[in-house]
């Protein structure tokens, strides 16, 4: 197997990832429809300084190279990929943070004191509705496995470099 056979392999898993991504975030949006806000041109979360994968940036170097070399970043403080309606511009290229924007959020951190400390967290505009705490953990977005699948594929792309790269600098064109 080549290099770049190699990348095309890990670029076909990827969208299968964020396939698998949009379809859980979006069976979770359905059960929350009647608290959720958010909809096109909501940006309150698209926030500058947001870095991702580099196997992700290179999905969206590959699927937007008019944007990049024509286009203009969205002005600093929020993400450069909004247009000036506060729209995403790759909506359909947008990274795995992008993709479960809005949704209640559920992780699990170690503590020493507890063994497992479980946190839960909405988008302010969403938090109408019943109580985080009450809704069963099947309700949440639960941070980690995708997270996991998403580091493996940035593995195998960057030959275990697990290197990221900041939304704004893609269209500067650098690459590390």
């Amino acid at each position: 197997m080549t290099y770049d056979s190699n990348k095309d392999k890990v670029s076909d898993r990827l969208l299968t990832l964020h396939r698998d991504i949009d379809g859980e975030a979006g069976e979770l949006a359905s059960r929350h429809a009647a608290r959720l806000q958010c909809a096109r041109g909501c940006s309150d979360c698209c926030r500058d300084g947001l870095t991702v994968f580099a196997v992700e940036a290179e999905r969206i170097r590959r699927q937007n190279p008019r944007l990049l070399a024509e286009g203009t970043p969205h002005k600093e403080g929020a993400c450069a990929f909004l247009d000036g309606e506060g729209a995403c511009r790759i909506y359909q290229d947008r990274p795995y943070v992008c993709r479960t924007q809005g949704l209640p959020l559920r992780w699990l951190e170690p503590d020493t004191k507890d063994g497992v400390l479980e946190y839960r967290d909405i988008c302010p505009l969403n938090e109408e509705g019943p109580s985080l705490e009450s809704l069963d953990e099947g309700d949440c977005w639960t941070l980690g496995p995708m997270e996991g699948r998403l580091a493996a594929l940035q593995e195998a792309w960057s030959n275990g470099r697990m290197e990221r790269v900041p939304l704004r600098d893609l269209f500067t064109g650098e690459r590390k």
